[in-house]
């Protein structure tokens, strides 16, 4: 995958002191959105796009929030076909963005799921649940 360098340069979380308990259910919504971007030139890595972009989580009811910001580097050795520069603004192929969203989205909902649990809020994410079909009782072997 193209996409390096992500990094979170800003988080901004709060839980808003309200009593949990009496809530039945809360809604948990995740955003995020490109900023702007750029190329830019690494003696490293070549040139590059830098991506920056913001993320949310937001509860209802106003349970509490997680705001992100930050960037991640792009790329690509055919960084100019891929990402052009017309009238100050930059045209990307649908491809790199998908791939951009990708990556933005996976990253930040990682980095939500440990400030959503530091803060005592539900996790971004639905985690998985296991469900035993079996009917019978299940036996294991003791611990020595």
């Amino acid at each position: 995958m193209p996409v390096i360098n992500f990094r979170i340069s800003k988080i901004n979380a709060e839980k808003n002191e309200m009593e949990s308990r009496d809530i039945e259910n809360v809604d948990v919504s995740s955003n995020f959105s490109i900023t702007n971007m750029g190329k830019k030139k690494d003696k490293d890595v070549g040139e590059y796009l830098r991506v920056n972009f913001n993320f949310s989580v937001s509860y209802a009811p106003n349970l509490g929030e997680i705001k992100m910001d930050g960037f991640l580097w792009y790329s690509d050795k055919n960084i100019d076909k891929i990402a052009v520069e017309k009238d100050g603004k930059i045209e990307v192929k649908p491809e790199v963005v998908e791939e951009l969203s990708t990556a933005i989205l996976r990253d930040s909902l990682i980095e939500a799921i440990d400030v959503s649990r530091k803060l005592r809020l539900p996790v971004p994410v639905k985690l998985p649940k296991v469900t035993v079909k079996s009917k019978k009782e299940l036996v294991f072997p003791k611990i020595p």
